[in-house]
């Protein structure tokens, strides 16, 4: 299982510490609304020097030719894994899907933001037509994980927000699950944020996920 730390983080000076100490910790590192918007593409080349994947987390759902272009330019500064809705529909999914192709990118298709209220059946249904549209990845609640692997036969990849270490960090996602019951979930790639960025030591927030992902995978 992929660990990916989510920068959330408007401060330059804070945004490039943060990296210096959990780069050994973490295999992806996820770029959305927050940085870009305060940061622009510094946030891109302070990755891009380390050996770890970029996900720009985007949520594309745009014309054809606007996400062709974003997914292009994002790129060009490493990026490799890109998030379009599912509701965005077959033409601009697929697009995004073979422009990432061009620059040997990935897509995760969004089943519902963790934020809102869980329907299963559209979670399900969206993660079908991600996978028929080509997807390399879903984004979907981490108790939905098993299920879509069972439905798709386990050929799809599963990443999951709404992963925390206790129920004190719940934050805004309706529902969460640790480390650990992301693992018995058969979760690809688990992502976590403020629990890490907001610590008092962020290494030994990643260090002890770490340490539950390993015990975990021991007992599958």
């Amino acid at each position: 299982m992929k660990v990916c730390l989510a920068l959330d983080i408007e401060d330059k000076k804070r945004f490039i510490e943060i990296v210096k100490i959990t780069k050994d910790y973490v295999d992806v590192y996820k770029i959305g609304p927050v940085a870009l918007s305060s940061l622009g593409v510094f946030s891109l080349e302070v990755i891009s020097c380390l050996e770890k994947d970029i996900f720009v987390d985007l949520k594309f759902y745009d014309i054809p030719s606007v996400v062709r272009r974003s997914i292009k330019n994002f790129c060009s500064f490493g990026a490799k894994i890109f998030t379009v809705h599912v509701s965005a529909g077959e033409e601009i999914f697929r697009s995004a899907v073979e422009e990432a192709k061009i620059h040997k990118a990935e897509i995760a298709g969004v089943t519902m933001l963790t934020s809102e209220n869980y329907d299963e059946k559209v979670i399900l249904e969206r993660a079908r037509r991600a996978f028929e549209w080509q997807a390399s990845w879903v984004v979907a609640p981490p108790k939905f994980a098993k299920k879509i692997k069972s439905e798709l036969k386990g050929k799809i990849k599963v990443i999951s927000p709404g992963i925390r270490i206790s129920p004190q960090t719940q934050d805004d996602h309706k529902e969460f699950l640790t480390p650990s019951e992301a693992v018995e979930e058969k979760v690809d790639m688990i992502v976590v944020g403020r629990p890490v960025i907001y610590s008092e030591s962020p290494q030994k927030v990643l260090q002890d996920i770490k340490r539950d992902i390993k015990l975990a995978l021991k007992n599958i």
